[in-house]
């Protein structure tokens, strides 16, 4: 009987925890859609000049490589959306076709739920996002250099 108990309150803990991150997520993509999708949404596909700024899942992609667990990622993430800095920037040539990001007013606590359904969220994919993923991206890593000008930013596609 004392087992079943044990096993039932770390059952009853442990989904806990999982609702708790759902929340998370959830919270996350409504702040997303409030104060990012706008410019980071699907729309304008990967055609550089009908967007406003490179799309969330290019900026995931390139968080994900410098900062792969999620503890790190969404530190980063909230950082940069406190305070944008081209010196600290991870795309450079996002900055040379866009201009520096302003910073977002939200609390630290919103940005880290924006950061948390940024890495565990399903994310929009704009139209032509994994064939340019393949082309500019594929193999040995980026062919046109993210601190170049040609970065992905200043891509014509």
């Amino acid at each position: 009987m004392k087992g079943i108990k044990t096993t039932l309150i770390i059952a009853v803990a442990l989904a806990s925890q999982v609702a708790l991150a759902d929340n998370q997520v959830a919270g996350g993509k409504q702040l997303y859609e409030q104060n990012c999708a706008v410019c980071h949404g699907a729309t304008g596909g990967m055609d550089m000049s009908k967007r406003l700024a490179p799309p969330i899942m290019g900026v995931k992609k390139h968080y994900v490589k410098k900062h792969p667990d999620k503890e790190s990622f969404v530190a980063a993430v909230v950082t940069w959306l406190e305070k944008p800095e081209e010196s600290k920037s991870l795309m450079k040539g996002a900055i040379h076709k866009f201009k520096l990001m302003p910073a977002i007013p939200v609390s630290p606590e919103d940005a880290e739920k924006i950061a948390t359904y940024m890495y565990e969220g399903k994310l929009e994919k704009p139209k032509g996002f994994d064939e340019h993923m393949k082309k500019m991206h594929g193999g040995k890593g980026h062919k046109h250099g993210e601190g170049e000008k040609g970065g992905c930013g200043g891509m014509k596609h």
